[in-house]
């Protein structure tokens, strides 16, 4: 399998048919904290990360933010632009790094998913995997210590777009971040972090933690 036919979004459909869809979308590069969509507007655009990295969250009432997701490259985004009305956003998209997205508008989602229904069904698809990683996060609150959804969130990030280097997987990710894809406090992830530290479990360094022997986060 080719790398283009890899990505979700794209799964079996044929390489003609992949290059027509890619043929078909706008670039745009992105500056670190650049705001992509928000969630008080209608997904009027389909997204898909080519390169960076994005995060997904929504805010409290009170203003805070809880991270939805950690868009990586292949990640796609603004999926109720297959719908005939657009369905609102589920959250802000906000830039970590430069990044650069390939972007389709409404009109044109709705042309690709009727020529190429396999697009479409894919797009289903991405909704059902994202809901289910919903449901393991909510059930993940009700019966896992913070411990525990800590040591998830971390491994998660690190199967998913971790760099592997000869002493263990590397994360891009700050305290904050991480304590809000776990759903624990700040507090809680710092202190956390640093018996994981004195374990040599972890290391951490600015905006990155280095993940040595994952099989300690846990240990008694």
């Amino acid at each position: 399998m080719n790398e283009k036919a890899s990505i979700h979004l794209f799964a079996g459909l044929e390489g003609r048919e992949i290059g027509v869809i890619l043929a078909a979308a706008t670039k745009r590069r992105l500056h670190k904290l650049d705001i992509i969509a928000r969630s008080d507007q209608a997904a009027t655009q389909l997204y898909l990360v080519h390169a960076g990295c994005i995060n997904l969250y929504v805010l409290t009432r009170d203003g805070q933010r809880v991270l939805l997701r950690r868009l990586e490259s292949r990640d796609a985004f603004g999926l109720g632009a297959f719908l005939t009305e657009p369905a609102g956003c589920i959250g802000t998209a906000e830039a970590v790094r430069d990044s650069e997205l390939l972007l389709w508008d409404h009109r044109l989602v709705r042309h690709l998913a009727k020529t190429y229904p396999r697009f479409l069904e894919n797009a289903l698809q991405v909704v059902v995997n994202c809901l289910g990683l919903c449901i393991k996060r909510h059930v993940g609150l009700l019966s896992d210590s913070a411990q525990q959804r800590l040591a998830s969130a971390l491994t998660h990030l690190a199967a998913h777009s971790g760099r592997i280097l000869p002493r263990g997987i590397e994360i891009e990710i700050n305290n904050e971040d991480l304590a809000s894809l776990a759903d624990v406090s700040f507090f809680t992830a710092s202190r956390l972090l640093k018996s994981w530290e004195r374990k040599g479990a972890v290391e951490k360094s600015r905006g990155k933690i280095l993940i040595c022997h994952p099989e300690k986060m846990l240990a008694a």
